[in-house]
């Protein structure tokens, strides 16, 4: 599975040389694995320039990735008896959970956190199963990366829909 890569389409990246938030570590388990470059370029295009200065500020930011299953394994069900059989339907909930801090001037600026789950049902082992799960990784980045954009962007408005019921 490549749950640390992303080819994140409709995103833009940026052209800087090292990534806003430095290196964002990917925690599964007991395992802290380091996001491709272009996921690094997505995170660090969430923080505009304008509205966070590189010369006065530094981002922070860790993903957590869980995995639920949501119904038990069946004892009926024939990779229980034989090993090696491919079928064994798989239902699952993964999560990421992204936290990301900005310090402007050794002040903490802006402290975010948000959740992404996508669940998974598969009945094959192998290629089909880590396709769904390759898929449901780089859309739950994809939200990751439109939802940070979005609370980073410090000139949207939002009260304008209370503003114009008035």
């Amino acid at each position: 599975m490549k749950l640390t890569q992303g080819d994140l389409e409709g995103i833009p990246l940026t052209d800087e040389n090292y990534s806003f938030f430095g290196n964002i570590p990917f925690i599964y388990g007991r395992d802290s694995l380091e996001l491709s470059q272009d996921l690094l370029k997505a995170y660090t295009k969430a923080a505009s320039e304008q509205d966070f200065p590189r010369e006065a500020c530094r981002g922070e930011a860790t993903i957590k990735a869980t995995v639920q299953q949501n119904e038990p394994h069946s004892a009926w069900n024939l990779a229980v008896l034989i090993p090696f059989w491919p079928i064994l339907p798989v239902n699952e909930s993964w999560t990421y959970a992204l936290s990301a801090r900005i310090f402007c001037n050794g002040t903490l600026a802006r402290h975010v956190e948000f959740i992404e789950q996508q669940d998974v049902k598969a009945t094959f082992y192998g290629w089909f199963r880590t396709d769904l799960v390759n898929k449901a990784s780089k859309e739950m980045h994809r939200k990751l990366v439109q939802r940070l954009t979005f609370e980073l962007n410090a000139n949207r408005q939002t009260d304008m829909n209370s503003v114009s019921d008035y």
